[in-house]
């Protein structure tokens, strides 16, 4: 027996990502458009790919039990034999096609790395024979509802994360978390009302079959089938932009509305801003808009999409707020430095969206919590200075650490600046029946990622003193 199309295609993916640091998505489409595969061995190869690494730490060292000079072992080899360990741990597939197809799929990885394949499939061979016998004894090594690090092998995480979220959470909860982190993610779409109107736009949806739920938050949509939906044509979707209901949630509790000077430091791609322009309009007119990213090509493909949506009240602006010179250049490029709304959209590490992200969990380090915390606090710190008396200030993140959230949120309330506000608490009628159990006793928003709904968001509104 030959090795498989699927496996083939998906061990193209794993290698790239491995080798050239790609994501994990990007690698995968690009994989695909080239494969002359049917749309089960398509279907098959992602599951595949994104399972190998997603759960890759895990993956290493389960070989590694088994590999005499794991050190020595060529890089290609261990993409190889990590895949068939995937299929052996996580899918379950039988013992004897993973050691028949992990030695084929060895022997193909062979010619990446001037390997001899018959070396090689003969320590495939003993090694997948080998761990195949102990299965059961090794994985996961103990009861995952008591023992944090069997839970974090059975589910592929890092142990260091595993614990984190049992620290924080407890280890009932980490459990769940990471077994949401290993589900695909719903597709919920915000409905832009620039092009067309909301039932105009959900009366193509239903024309062409795709359906889509309420969600409770207003212009967002549960998409039910996200592979059809892809398959409409630009312009039965124009109106519609893929962003979880999450961050949904977010911008409506920013409670734009019409004349609002509005500021948003960190804004990306500007989907959030494009969202908070919408929800104006919705209200009655345009708010004025200034979107701030400290990279460039980011705010021109921000300032692009708005131009394509026919939006003139939002400028995205290049700058960097940990400079001295930020609130000069602001009052420079915006024309003022006050307004009515400032949400701070936090960079941070994202352990709220990794099921959308499945190489990221084994590229961030402990290390990068504290750091992306540093940075967030300067950025409230630094965007506080610009709410108007009375005015509200936002800090929001798709992160769930502590660290990164409520920490930063009380050491700056505590701070010079900080003692100018006094939080808002979000109440649970504001928010849509997903994060009614989200609303923490301070009155922020801590929702967790969850299985077959919206990803992990925190967020907290603060008012300034008049």
């Amino acid at each position: 027996m030959g090795l498989s199309p699927a496996r083939r295609l998906a061990f193209k993916v794993v290698r790239r990502v491995r080798e050239k640091d790609s994501f994990a998505p990007e690698a995968m489409q690009s994989a695909v458009s080239r494969a002359k595969v049917s749309s089960r061995d398509k279907a098959f190869a992602t599951r595949l790919a994104y399972g190998t690494i997603a759960a890759r730490g895990t993956l290493d060292e389960l070989v590694a039990t088994e590999l005499s000079r794991p050190a020595e072992t060529p890089a290609d080899i261990k993409d190889a034999l990590a895949m068939a360990a995937y299929e052996l741990f996580f899918e379950g597939t039988e013992s004897y096609v993973v050691v028949n197809q992990g030695v084929e799929l060895v022997r193909f990885a062979s010619s990446y790395s001037n390997a001899n394949p018959r070396n090689m499939g003969g320590l495939s061979n003993a090694v997948l024979r080998r761990l195949s016998e102990k299965r059961e004894h090794l994985f996961p090594g103990g009861d995952p509802k008591s023992d944090i690090a069997a839970a974090a092998r059975l589910q592929g995480h890092p142990l260091w994360l595993a614990k984190l979220l049992q620290n924080e959470y407890g280890i009932e909860i980490a459990n769940r978390v990471m077994a949401v982190n290993n589900e695909p993610a719903p597709l919920y779409v915000a409905h832009l009302p620039f092009l067309q109107s909301e039932k105009q736009s959900i009366a193509q949806l239903d024309a062409a079959g795709i359906g889509w739920k309420p969600t409770g938050v207003e212009g967002a949509f549960l998409i039910e089938d996200r592979a059809q939906f892809w398959t409409l044509k630009p312009e039965q979707r124009a109106s519609f932009v893929a962003m979880d209901l999450a961050a949904q949630q977010v911008v409506a509790l920013c409670q734009a509305r019409p004349d609002q000077h509005i500021l948003e430091v960190g804004s990306g791609r500007g989907m959030k801003s494009l969202a908070l322009a919408a929800s104006a309009r919705r209200q009655g007119g345009p708010a004025t808009i200034k979107g701030l990213d400290l990279y460039d090509f980011k705010t021109k493909v921000a300032q692009k999409e708005a131009a394509n949506f026919g939006v003139h009240e939002i400028d995205y602006l290049t700058l960097d707020v940990t400079k001295v010179s930020a609130a000069e250049n602001l009052k420079k490029q915006a024309g003022r430095t006050s307004f009515d709304t400032v949400l701070v959209d936090a960079p941070c590490s994202g352990l709220g969206t990794l099921r959308r992200a499945v190489d990221k969990r084994w590229k961030l380090q402990p290390e990068d919590i504290t750091q992306l915390a540093h940075l967030g606090s300067k950025m409230l710190n630094w965007s506080s200075q610009f709410v108007t008396s009375g005015g509200t200030l936002l800090y929001a993140t798709c992160t769930i650490a502590k660290e990164e959230n409520q920490i930063v949120v009380q050491n700056f309330l505590v701070s010079e600046q900080g003692q100018n506000f006094v939080v808002e608490p979000l109440a649970s009628g504001e928010v849509a029946d997903d994060f009614a159990q989200a609303i923490t006793p301070e009155g922020y928003l801590n929702a967790l990622p969850s299985s077959d709904g919206p990803d992990g968001h925190f967020l907290t509104r603060m008012k300034r003193k008049r």
